[in-house]
């Protein structure tokens, strides 16, 4: 990713390895310029795979927030709530991102069960 971004781009610190579902859980992350919550979203990417040229369980998941509160000067702690039901997520491993500003950090892995 260009250098252009790296004043907005989300880095995270912290998250529990397993998300339950209508569970609150928290996110730590931290990002030089923070703009502001509403440019701010946790999302679910489902691990896809991909057999005789078709990718299948191709799956994003964008979290319900419930506010953010800030740590220290480039750090902050985002509430996030989990998915509602299996049908939307279907329980396993997902890469978790933190996008703010429409630019996303690296991924964390997560258990969703």
């Amino acid at each position: 990713m260009s250098n252009d971004y790296e004043m907005v781009r989300p880095r995270i610190v912290s998250v529990g390895e397993n998300i339950g579902y209508r569970q609150s859980f928290s996110v730590a992350f931290a990002v030089p310029l923070y703009l502001d919550f509403s440019v701010l979203s946790v999302r679910l990417v489902a691990p896809s795979f991909t057999t005789h040229s078709f990718a299948m369980n191709q799956r994003m998941v964008v979290m319900k927030l419930a506010g953010v509160k800030r740590l220290a000067q480039d750090t902050y702690e985002i509430g996030v709530v989990g998915p509602s039901t299996a049908e939307i997520a279907p329980p396993g491993y997902y890469l978790l991102f933190v996008v703010h500003a429409d630019i996303p950090s690296s991924a964390m892995w997560v258990k969703l069960q």
